[in-house]
């Protein structure tokens, strides 16, 4: 129960607003788009801005009725006139509804995903903590697994064109087929397959793929800015290039855990 959480924000002045689902869009079997309407919500913005993101409450599959579980999605698209938004969910696995009604070991947040229709309504409460990137940076590489590309894309939209921007985002080649991807002129993407264990088959660790790839790059660390979001273990792996490899101090750099590999994802 996280109830004590909504406590905490009530004291910061944080406000949970309900916003209304109006549509589902659905890019691959486990990367679904959900568009809102939530006026109020977006009335305490003033501007959007990279990596801005919500915090949604969810019902816990488990515990019943009263009993919350909070998760946080960065906005993929935001229209303040309008006062819509939508947010992406990465639905591991073979997410259905049929699946999420049997109890299928799924997040709050994916399992409410797999179910939301036009009209579905939950309760938002924005978080808008701003990162802005030094004034000479001129390369900005961005790294994480699918949970990442919302953030990413929201740089890729707003990074001006002198910037150059390096994608690197873990994914199995199956999963890249159809996903959103937002254009930049002066960008280049690569999908990084995760690498298997060869003492346990089913075990991947795309950390390690990343991380490797990154370390393939030959960087400049002159003007670099580095990004980096998503599982735990592969943003660990990747903070470790970024500051014990290429030496970027706090100024060149930020990374931020998503999800564990051991929870529930959504």
């Amino acid at each position: 129960m996280v109830n004590w959480q909504r406590g905490v924000m009530r004291l910061f002045r944080v406000s949970n607003h309900e916003v209304v689902v109006t549509g589902v869009e659905d890019f691959t079997a486990t990367y679904r788009r959900i568009h809102f309407s939530g006026p109020e919500l977006l009335a305490q913005l003033d501007e959007v801005f990279p990596t801005l993101w919500t915090r949604l409450w969810f019902p816990h599959p488990e515990k019943g009725e009263g009993h919350l579980s909070q998760r946080g999605y960065t906005f993929a698209a935001i229209d303040l006139e309008a006062g819509t938004f939508s947010l992406d969910f990465v639905l591991h696995g073979d997410i259905t509804d049929d699946s999420a009604a049997s109890g299928a070991d799924i997040g709050p947040g994916a399992r409410w995903a797999s179910r939301a229709r036009p009209g579905t309504t939950i309760e938002a409460a924005l978080t808008p903590a701003r990162l802005d990137l030094p004034d000479d940076t001129s390369h900005l590489l961005l790294a994480g697994d699918l949970t990442a590309l919302p953030a990413i894309n929201s740089w890729c939209e707003a990074v001006p064109a002198e910037v150059a921007v390096t994608v690197a985002i873990a994914a199995e080649p199956e999963e890249v087929p159809g996903l959103p991807v937002s254009a930049h002129s002066n960008s280049t993407w690569r999908w990084v397959t995760p690498e298997s264990n060869a003492e346990v088959e089913s075990k991947h660790h795309p950390g390690r793929s990343l991380a490797a790839h990154l370390r393939g790059l030959d960087l400049d660390v002159q003007g670099l800015y580095v990004w980096a979001a998503g599982e735990r273990g592969l943003v660990k792996d990747v903070r470790h290039v970024v500051k014990s490899e290429l030496g970027l101090g706090r100024s060149q750099q930020f990374t931020q855990f998503y999800w564990f590999a051991d929870k529930p994802t959504g």
